[in-house]
């Protein structure tokens, strides 16, 4: 069956995207030391191995030593593909690829086991849910679907079990998601290489902006990322393009003007996720790309204007970079290594001095992990 799902990725994505890429792992845990006891300001870190179908968990002692949580991996059926956690840090939201759902969970602050929430209802999406989108306020979820659509989700804040609000066709096979940081806007990344935008209503009900999008005539869109402190929009192509763009959003329709295209080749191959670390610098973040194809990590720097700094970095890390996060204090950096079944923590504040020696461990996760998360305490 992974073989099957592997061959619907790779023909609806165009060669622009990889999904569980094949891989070995020495399972060497490469940090040591005692257990830690995770303090308010470090964090747990989760990723979606959709090759294995569990979560893994892990504590981050604040030294960037990864230490699995009790009982990780967790099993999840399905093929765990997209992984998500409330802005209070409560609960987890993990898709089941095959099963068409969102699977719930509770987290414990104390140790970071996660347990199934009880709630009266399945969260079904459409058909092949990949990623997932909350957003600022914590009150709704969307996934992004591969057969072309998002579905919407109402988050009750006390239980944090989902309710369905409704499904809203895309233009194309669906790829990635993202929202504003106003809460306004949804861009949906689709396989015929454009960028979707909807409104969000007040219920959470998407309304396609028929001006607003961005078609970017290639056919090999990968990742699209908003901004979380100013309304910026990037974006990444793949496939003979690699390259970058940037967006304004414009904060009354949502409609996106194109500001910086970076040259073809501009960008290792199949840069596959974006993460910002606006902890660090709110204003002229530093963001991350994974190039899945290319082993390592694009690393620069971007302002209100859309303008990509001069100085970018290329980083090392291990087999198949697929995802990224970074932690609520931006010291560390995480990534999910589809192909060596690994997470690879690095120090977030990468710079010219440190491009090289940023790495400072590796563990390894459960089969084919597609998305990574980190929780801050509560």
């Amino acid at each position: 069956m992974k073989g099957f799902v592997q061959g619907l990725f790779r023909a609806a994505t165009f060669l622009g995207f990889i999904f569980l890429i094949t891989g070995c792992s020495d399972g060497t845990l490469t940090a040591g030391g005692p257990t830690p006891t995770p303090t308010p300001g470090n964090a747990f870190v989760y990723t979606a191995n959709a090759g294995g179908n569990s979560i893994s968990g892990f504590a981050n002692d604040g030294t960037g030593a990864l230490t699995p949580v009790p009982g990780s991996p967790f099993a999840v059926a399905g093929q765990p593909f997209g992984i998500a956690a409330a802005p209070n840090h409560q609960f987890l939201y993990v898709t089941s690829f095959q099963n068409n759902q969102v699977n719930e969970f509770l987290i414990s602050a104390a140790s970071g086991i996660i347990t199934p929430l009880a709630c009266p209802t399945v969260a079904t999406t459409d058909v092949q849910p990949l990623k997932i989108a909350i957003n600022p306020a914590g009150t709704l979820l969307y996934t992004i679907n591969q057969v072309g659509s998002v579905t919407g989700f109402a988050i009750n804040g006390t239980t944090g079990c989902l309710t369905v609000i409704s499904t809203t066709l895309t233009d194309a096979v669906g790829r990635t998601i993202t929202i504003d940081q106003s809460g306004q806007f949804l861009y949906v990344a689709t396989g015929g290489g454009g960028i979707d935008a909807f409104s969000i209503g007040a219920t959470g009900v998407l309304t396609r902006l028929a001006i607003a999008g961005f078609d970017s005539g290639t056919g090999t869109m990968l990742a699209v990322k908003a901004v979380p402190t100013f309304e910026l929009l990037m974006a990444t192509d793949g496939g003979s393009t690699n390259n970058l763009r940037t967006f304004n959003i414009n904060t009354v329709s949502g409609v996106l003007t194109p500001i910086v295209t970076t040259v073809p080749g501009s960008s290792p191959a199949n840069p596959s996720a974006i993460a910002f670390n606006t902890p660090l610098n709110a204003t002229t973040p530093l963001f991350y790309i994974a190039n899945t194809a290319s082993n390592n990590l694009t690393v620069s720097n971007v302002d209100a204007t859309g303008a990509i700094g001069t100085t970018s970095f290329t980083v090392p890390v291990a087999t198949g970079p697929i995802d990224l996060a970074v932690d609520p204090t931006g010291k560390f950096l995480y990534v999910a290594n589809n192909g060596s079944n690994t997470v690879s923590v690095l120090n977030a504040n990468i710079t010219a001095a440190n491009a090289t020696t940023a790495l400072i461990s590796t563990s390894p996760t459960g089969g084919g992990p597609e998305s990574i998360v980190v929780v801050g305490h509560p």
